[in-house]
């Protein structure tokens, strides 16, 4: 690593920072006054504006414009200096000027034509009340009504205001939420409690005294903060495009893991699951793809995770529960301040930390049952009897005969009855489960928060688990008036048992129906194939009876830690420092004892035990200055500067080992195995140096710019090549503030935003720069004394490498229709991609076959959309919403190596076409009958044909089938992708309903593909030597044009990948949660602030699919991404594979508030 660019890579010391201790005190007075008609009219002029960190005089002044008033107040009195943040919607002055005036502990009164504002008076004493007034307050009875204010968690909101609806009397909640008003007479009296960022709610008085109350949040409100990358907006001052998630609706689908609840729920977001096996990820996409090549795990397109402003890496290690909310950053302007890190998206998680009022102890908790979605379609035993017949009888190398007969054992088992259903003796019932503890608290200066949970997971095969153990704890503390400080610590320890992975069921496939699971004593039948070409296979209910032997045990443990500190060193001018310290360690421990269905050998010489062990950490420091002022009342100005160093260091081993003596020793010995150990390592150290700016600027509430600049520089390119510059720029304009929508009243929204930026992507490994040398020998003799080592050049180096790139223009439009009865906002974007790195390929001269150069290039457009609809709108009552989210995504390559070089057949990549296209033969069908008896099939001579094969596409009409007649057939590309999410209430009940769709896509089947030599896809498909799904093949009988026939000699002699191409679209029912809120004197009794119950359902069924309905799989969703099948090497496609199946969940859950 470069010296120059991190030689500051040390912690940095803090300094100690002293200061008074600052104390905030909120005292809340009732006011009541008398008004003549005049005052009353003036108090009751409704008024609207927005106000953020602004001066008490400047916005009494505001006001007074607004309402055309006069105010008289002293600056002295005022204190005019003094901040206030606050928003009015079409509000009645007298509610503005208590919630402004009361916190300052000031008060008014009309005063003829003009409102003078003035001290609240100190509380009387008893002793100086006069005996005279104190008799006529005896003589008034007065009703005292209380209660509690709670937001939708159910905590106490401090502030609220309850006003006396159409008085100016009123009072607000302390801090714990409670309140105390004292009313001549209640009866049919509304009171109405508003809170800013809430939806406001009346109440109609009766007989009763306690009135609690639940505010909801108004999460449409455009003052609503967003987190952004580093530091936050408000979304009316938003010019990017960016998606907000909060806890909600993520609990909506109870899930181990974030990517499990995301998909369908916003739009621009795909993902693909990679498998069903406890503990398994997904791969996601942000916008598409733009590489062409798919190094580092195909990660180069994934979006950059950031956890409480750092940088964190996979998501599997967080705890769902610990998510407070979560930002998408999708366009080029809002990622460009993350620059070579944040072309693929970003996704920005805050987690939860402590408020302000007294300790809160949260149990979320649930237990689920899962099982099967469904068993593969696999044949019966007269089913396969049958097929093995066919085989035969259509052997294209010896009509009536086969390899591959029924065994005596068989014939008999066929004559008994027997059927033998392999997946069902391996399939179980698993459960999941989860327990989460969460504490917060805190006074005015300290808050605090920490979190303890647990989660486990069992899989539908044997001894497959997935367990979860995390804590968490945050703090946060002011020191004097100017400092605040903050630490946050996330601790996962996870274990995962995976025996013989996925792909079990790919073997109880092919295991005859006609041979009995076990021998007459009970004990397992070891080898079911024998008296087969496969007779050495080891039976998969092994991995039953040989559980305890069979080790395959992977323990991460995980540490992240970030710390902050603040210092308000002016008005508006902040500097805040982050550090963050991330640790993994992953080790793993395999063992696969002879004679199980993880090793077929028979003895213990061939027994192998495996160790691997990997280490990974990185640091993070950022420095950050920001500058916020509001100038004139109309301009906003922030400001954001950035210094940042990231060093990233990891390294790994692993051994392997033959011949451990006795199963019980596993991995604790390999000195104790009679093979030699043999192993590998792997080391990495990285570093990037960064800049940034932004600059915000807001003019009258309504135009915004954003401007951003970042420079990264990295440790892996070579000097003169390490930096790169990132700009980006945004614009919004809220048009709904402008005076001519005032007369439109069906818009309550309307915001049009726009931008540009560039942002990228480190695809250049650690060491690409430098080049690299292999091991060898020269041969001086013809025995092994005259090798002698040697080193050969494999790769040349690349000192002139860099980044790829990507620049990103936006259009997007925020829509608020009928008081915001339907929200919605929608989106344009068009990204070119350059610098992509590809292999070029070398003389011979060389010694190196091909070098890396950045020359690729490829571009995207798409559309999303995403829409809210309050259906039913009842307080109280019966309410009904829906979320819509729409999006699609068209990419192409536009340039390989040269710019005449049109494209790359080997690879599948074509110029003008997208990065997912399918390059093959094109089936037409299966060559009939018929086609032999008019000649139709002896057009083609080579190759040479029969009745029941495929027949594909001859493209150039020469008669001859070869390479030049494979084209571009279709891509894995969706037209489309959307969700649904409906949400229902009624009183205390609940239900939320989540369906998601991937529609008009391809994905590959490999099981419905194979080759008479085994190869990729199914081995021996439809050769009889092995049972397979039931399918709907070609047979004289059955003249079909789906598959082709069985055929003992051959299997599918030809053009076989041209069957796993299947329609992979879906609409799926993603999860139905129904919830009941319990509410009443016995939880309070029992120091339960909310309780609510629920029953949930996931993957219960789906709507639509054509590959399930054929029954050629059981979910199309996929659970594979990129393989290699017969006909070439597709990198970026959905594959099905014959892998566990997807598991339908049913839980029943709890949450609890005290």
């Amino acid at each position: 690593m470069d010296s120059h660019l991190f030689k500051h890579n040390v912690w940095i010391k803090i300094m100690k920072i002293s200061g008074l201790q600052f104390l905030l005190v909120l005292l809340f007075f009732k006011i009541s006054f008398a008004h003549d008609s005049k005052a009353q009219e003036f108090l009751n002029r409704r008024i609207s504006f927005s106000a953020q960190n602004q001066d008490a005089e400047v916005i009494i002044k505001r006001i007074e414009k607004l309402a055309k008033v006069q105010f008289l107040f002293s600056r002295e009195v005022v204190q005019s200096k003094r901040k206030i943040t606050y928003q009015a919607n079409n509000e009645e002055l007298f509610g503005v000027l208590e919630h402004i005036l009361t916190p300052l502990n000031l008060t008014y009164e009309v005063v003829g034509q003009q409102i003078v504002i003035k001290r609240l008076p100190a509380p009387s004493t008893p002793s100086q009340e006069k005996p005279s007034e104190a008799a006529n307050v005896s003589d008034i009875k007065l009703i005292d009504i209380a209660g509690r204010v709670t937001g939708d968690d159910g905590q106490g909101l401090p502030g609220v205001s309850i006003q006396v609806k159409g008085t100016v009397k009123g009072t607000s909640t302390d801090a714990n939420g409670d309140y105390k008003l004292s009313l001549s007479d209640a009866n049919g009296v509304v009171l109405v409690f508003s809170y800013v960022g809430y939806v406001s709610k009346e109440v109609t008085l009766g007989a009763q005294k306690i009135v609690n109350i639940r505010l909801e949040a108004d999460n449409k409100t455009l003052n609503e903060v967003v987190v952004v990358g580093y530091g936050t907006q408000r979304k009316r001052d938003i010019t990017g495009s960016v998606v907000s998630v909060n806890e909600a609706t993520l609990k909506e689908v109870p899930a181990p893991n974030l990517l499990n609840q995301l998909k369908g729920r916003a739009a621009g977001v795909s993902i693909v699951s990679n498998g069903s096996t406890p503990g398994s990820q997904a791969t996601i996409r942000i916008r598409g793809n733009r590489s062409i090549t798919t190094g580092n795990g195909d990660g180069l397109d994934g979006p950059l995770v950031v956890v409480d402003g750092i940088p964190f890496g996979g998501l599997n290690d967080i705890n769902p529960d610990d998510i407070a909310n979560l930002e998408i950053l999708k366009d080029a302007s809002a990622t460009a301040i993350f620059g070579s890190r944040g072309a693929g998206g970003v996704i920005l998680i805050t987690t939860k930390r402590g408020k302000t009022g007294k300790p809160v102890l949260t149990y979320d908790g649930y237990h689920g049952v899962t099982s099967i979605m469904g068993k593969y379609n696999v044949m019966n035993g007269e089913q396969y009897a049958r097929f093995k017949e066919q085989s035969a009888a259509l052997n294209t190398q010896g009509a009536g005969t086969t390899a591959y007969p029924l065994t005596e054992e068989e014939r008999a088992n066929l004559a008994a009855g027997v059927s033998t259903d392999w997946q069902d003796l391996l399939y179980k019932s698993g459960f999941n489960t989860s327990h989460q503890l969460g504490l917060q608290g805190g006074v005015e200066n300290t808050q605090y928060g920490l979190g303890i949970g647990y989660f486990n997971e069992t899989g539908i095969m044997p001894n497959q688990d997935f367990q979860r153990m995390n804590i968490r704890a945050t703090i946060d503390q002011k020191i004097g008036k100017r400092v605040k400080i903050g630490l946050n610590t996330i601790n996962t320890l996870t274990y995962r048992n995976d025996p013989a992975g996925g792909g079990v069921p790919t073997e109880l496939v092919r295991l005859s129906p006609l041979v009995r699971p076990y021998n007459e004593d009970g004990t397992v039948n070891l080898n079911p194939k024998k008296g087969t070409i496969e007779a050495q296979a080891v039976s998969p209910l092994t991995l039953i009876s040989r559980g305890n032997d069979i080790l395959s045990n992977e323990r991460s443990i995980r540490t992240f830690n970030s710390l902050y500190a603040e210092v308000n060193i002016l008005d508006g001018l902040k500097y805040r420092f982050n550090a963050g310290l991330n640790f993994s360690q992953v080790h793993f421990n395999g063992y696969g004892p002879p004679n199980t269905f993880v090793n077929t050998g028979v003895d213990q010489s061939v027994s192998n035990a495996d160790i691997r062990n990997t280490e990974y950490w990185d640091i993070n420091m950022q420095h950050l200055l920001y500058y916020d002022k509001t100038f004139a009342q109309k301009h906003k100005i922030g400001l954001t500067a950035l210094y940042e160093i990231t060093k990233n260091h990891n390294i790994g081993s692993s051994f392997n080992v033959r011949g451990v003596p006795a199963d019980y020793i596993k991995t604790a010995n390999f000195s104790l195995a009679s093979g030699q150990p043999t192993g590998s390592g792997s080391y990495a150290e990285t570093g990037l140096l960064s800049y940034m700016a932004r600059l915000n600027y807001t003019f009258n509430d309504r135009y915004t710019l954003t401007a951003t600049f970042r420079r990264d520089g990295s440790s892996t390119l070579s000097p003169g090549n390490q930096y790169f510059n990132y700009p980006a720029i945004g614009l919004s304009w809220n048009i709904i503030d402008e005076p001519f929508m005032k007369d439109l009243a069906v818009f309550s929204n309307l915001k049009l935003r726009g931008g540009w930026g560039i942002s990228g992507n480190r695809n250049v490994g650690a060491y690409a720069t430098l080049g690299a040398l292999s091991t060898g020998y020269y041969n001086f003799g013809t025995t092994t004394a005259g090798q002698a080592l040697a080193y050969t050049v494999t790769s040349l180096p690349a000192s002139d490498l860099g980044w790829q790139s990507t620049s990103q223009s936006d259009i997007g439009l925020e829509i608020g229709l009928f008081n915001n009865r339907i929200t919605g906002s929608f989106d344009v974007y068009y990204q070119k991609t350059k610098d992509i790195l590809l292999s070029v390929n070398l003389p011979q001269s060389n010694g190196a076959g091909s070098t890396l150069k950045n020359l690729g290039r490829t571009e995207g457009k798409g559309l999303e959309a995403s829409l809210t609809f309050d259906i039913f709108r009842n307080k109280g009552g019966f309410n009904w919403s829906a979320d819509v989210t729409y999006f699609l995504n068209r990419e192409k390559i536009t340039q390989l190596t040269t710019p005449t070089e049109l494209d790359n057949k080997g690879n599948f990549w074509f110029v003008g076409h997208p990065l997912t296209v399918i390059y093959d033969n094109n089936k037409i069908g299966i060559w009939q009958q018929a086609d032999l008896d008019n000649g139709t099939l002896r057009k083609q001579t080579s190759p040479v044909q029969l009745p029941g094969e495929i027949r594909v596409e001859d493209v150039d009409n020469n008669g001859i089938i070869d390479a030049n007649d494979r084209k571009i057939i279709g891509n894995f590309q969706p037209k489309w992708e959307g969700g649904l999410t409906n949400r229902f209430n009624y009183k205390g009940f609940d239900l939320s309903i989540v369906t998601f769709a991937r529609m008009g896509m391809k994905v590959v089947v490999p099981y419905l593909s194979g080759t008479s030599g085994g190869g990729s896809g199914f081995g021996f498909l439809n050769q009889g030597r092995s049972n397979q799904l039931v399918m709907d093949y070609w047979t004289p009988e059955n003249p079909t044009n789906a598959f082709p026939r069985p055929d003992a000699g051959g299997g599918v002699r030809n053009f076989t990948s041209t069957t796993s191409y299947q329609d992979g679209s879906f609409i799926k029912m993603r999860s139905i949660n129904l919830g009941y809120t319990v509410s009443g004197k016995t939880l309070t009794r029992l120091g339960v602030s909310s309780a609510r119950i629920y029953l949930n359902a996931t993957n219960p069924f789906i709507i639509y699919s054509p590959l399930v309905k054929a029954k050629l799989a059981v979910d199309p969703e996929g659970n594979g991404y990129g393989n290699t099948i017969q006909g070439g090497n597709f990198n970026r496609f959905v594959t099905v594979n014959l892998n566990n199946p997807p598991v339908r969940q049913y839980t029943l859950g709890l949450n609890l508030k005290f």
